[in-house]
């Protein structure tokens, strides 16, 4: 079950060099950043905090004192309801990850869990602390609105580094995509606890997706 869930956390997603970066798929139409003037932080801010229907795809690594893995990433979010599909070489099949404001459910080759709260559901099946809620808002390079964030931004004003919540996170790669400039990768620490984040792709949300 540890193993069902190290995909998501991605968030996680291992404070190590898994994958090679240098040969990112993105969205039809994106690019990479191209210099330009310093951003207006504030409207950044605006922008992305109204960006709430989106899918990424990409991979994710974690890892602890005592043991890590990798997993593709597959995640759709709408609104406030996210729906999460981690597949890959972990041998156990695929684990989907769903929830909303009322709940959250679990399905991998074990059956199906429910709990009210994400966080609590990824504490019972791997006893890891993921701040599920929060990387709704940390994927799109901004912090979350409910804890007193301490940010750094690089010279274009994009979030080189946050902490926020006792999590640590580090942004190192951005791309343009879907009118905006969004992260590549990010890499998450937490005491032993060290995850990292690629993204291969940002995509506008499918209609029938994260339902």
């Amino acid at each position: 079950m540890k193993y069902a869930f190290l995909v998501f956390f991605c968030a996680l997603v291992c404070g190590c060099t898994l994958w090679q970066t240098s040969t990112y798929d993105t969205a039809p139409g994106a690019s990479e950043e191209k210099e330009e003037e310093t951003i207006d932080w504030v409207e950044h801010l605006r922008q992305l905090t109204l960006l709430r229907e989106w899918q990424i795809k990409g991979k994710i690594g974690v890892r602890t004192a005592n043991d890590g893995g990798s997993a593709y990433l597959d995640w759709s979010q709408s609104f406030d309801s996210f729906h999460l599909l981690l597949s890959g070489p972990l041998g156990q099949g695929s684990t989907i990850i769903s929830g909303n404001p009322l709940g959250a459910r679990l399905q991998n080759s074990d059956g199906i869990f429910l709990s009210d709260s994400p966080e609590q559901l990824v504490a019972d099946h791997t006893g890891w602390e993921i701040p599920i809620n929060h990387l709704l808002y940390w994927v799109k390079g901004i912090p979350a609105p409910d804890d007193e964030p301490t940010m750094t931004h690089n010279e274009k004003g994009l979030l080189s580094k946050l902490t926020q919540d006792g999590w640590t996170l580090s942004y190192d790669r951005y791309v343009d995509a879907m009118g905006q400039t969004l992260p590549r990768r990010i890499k998450l620490t937490k005491e032993d606890l060290k995850v990292t984040l690629v993204i291969k792709q940002w995509l506008p949300l499918r209609n029938g997706e994260g339902q």
